[in-house]
């Protein structure tokens, strides 16, 4: 068999082989993008469900700041809460039509919002009446916690919804891993498979072509310079390919769509904060945490007349304001203790471990003494004006959501308390 038939096979089989890896990897890629599709799927899924709970909660609470206040201003609030809480959830009904499970829970859980939305439009028309007995039917209306029970069901369905997208996730993880490693183990055969061929036929061309064209080469040059032939001179020159990027290259991209998802999910855009959704959870797991001497505080943070700082020196200021605060805020308190921006302009700072209530007082004058130095932004002299509510568990509660509650509730006095910046819930 001649060198020239032996070449052009070896050739022609690397050249068929090339062609079927080509294929063959893009149909594994399509196959790895669909599973990762699924999971970033499932991912924005669980996303729009805390979305929608946040909406709903910031609705509830321009509709209590109203009630207690009679100020026109949060109703703006009330009414952004209503109007994403209805684009969230049609975009829950959009992202779910593959299931009829997810599709009757989130007709569910529409039924459930019209009947809250319409008892807190109901309130604020009586409140806007402004006659003893309007009111007196609104606060009537709070008291009897219908809104409340309507509350607490949306949240159990919207639990029942996530946990059975987190089970979705978890099978959709484990399809996805599964497919990742039967792509890398398909890429490691390929792999060695090139490699020996690569091998076998850089050897049968070194040893059968460039070899000898090498030696006649350095012959020829060394014949002509009159020097002694000498074979021991002949070098060794393999080059192999490269074929490991395309498999490590989306096995990065993988994981970096993966880190960010997990982190969106997790923090604020804006602020680079903690969001609500890890919120109660924190809090349960410190509180659980605590040993019969120690307390934590809880707390509830509102910037005073932001929205007219908003509104007058545009949302460029506001959004600044916003990360000067966040930046304040953790420079404020320890490494061990937590700040999380609810949304607008309210934010919670969870105060771990304290031995003594009054420690919790130290916490906030260091956060008000942090806040005392205007800001200065684009030629705009700023002093940002907090009103801060505090509850301290197990004294108020032990419950995170009430914790919360009331927290917010001492925040709301100490804004109506024009002599004080803040004030701890008294029972």
């Amino acid at each position: 068999m001649s060198i020239r038939f032996k070449l052009g096979f070896l050739l022609t089989v690397l050249f068929l082989a090339a062609i079927g890896n080509t294929i063959f990897t893009f149909i594994l890629d399509s196959y790895g993008e669909e599973k990762l599709t699924w999971v970033l799927h499932t991912h924005e899924v669980l996303t729009e469900s805390e979305r929608l709970l946040g909406a709903m909660t910031d609705a509830e609470t321009g509709q209590r700041g109203y009630l207690l206040t009679q100020d026109s201003e949060y109703l703006e609030p009330y009414h952004i809460g209503v109007s994403k809480s209805k684009n969230h959830l049609n975009t829950l009904l959009r992202l779910t039509l593959d299931n009829k499970n997810q599709q009757k829970r989130l007709k569910n859980i529409n039924a459930l919002i019209k009947k809250k939305f319409d008892e807190l439009a109901h309130t604020i028309d009586l409140t806007q009446q402004n006659t003893e007995d309007s009111l007196l039917k609104a606060a009537a209306i709070v008291k009897n916690n219908t809104g409340k029970k309507y509350m607490d069901t949306i949240r159990l369905e919207i639990f029942s919804f996530k946990n059975e997208e987190l089970l979705l996730l978890e099978q959709r993880k484990g399809e996805f891993k599964e497919s990742r490693a039967y792509i890398a183990a398909m890429v490691g055969f390929e792999l060695l498979f090139f490699i020996f061929m690569s091998i076998f036929t850089g050897v049968f061309i070194k040893n059968k072509l460039y070899q000898p064209l090498e030696m006649l080469i350095n012959g020829t040059d060394k014949m002509e310079k009159g020097e002694k032939q000498d074979i021991s001179d002949i070098l060794p020159n393999d080059e192999m390919g490269y074929l490991l990027s395309r498999f490590y290259r989306m096995s990065e991209t993988v994981r970096a769509k993966t880190k960010a998802l997990s982190y969106e999910a997790s923090h604020d855009a804006l602020t680079g904060l903690k969001n609500r959704a890890g919120l109660e959870a924190e809090i349960d797991e410190s509180i659980r945490a605590l040993n019969e001497n120690q307390k934590l505080a809880v707390l509830f943070i509102d910037l005073n007349k932001f929205k007219k700082l908003n509104d007058s020196l545009g949302h460029d200021v506001g959004d600044a304001v916003l990360e000067e605060t966040s930046k304040r805020l953790k420079n404020s308190i320890r490494n061990d203790d937590a700040v999380y921006r609810l949304g607008g302009d309210e934010f919670v700072v969870i105060i771990k471990n304290l031995t003594q209530v009054t420690h919790a007082n130290l916490v906030v004058e260091n956060i008000l003494k942090t806040f005392s130095k205007p800001f200065v932004f684009q030629d705009h002299t700023i002093t940002i004006s907090l009103s801060i509510g505090i509850s301290i568990s197990p004294d108020n509660s032990s419950d995170s959501n009430k914790i919360l509650k009331l927290s917010d509730m001492a925040m709301y006095a100490a804004k109506r308390d024009d002599s004080v910046n803040y004030k701890f819930f008294d029972t």
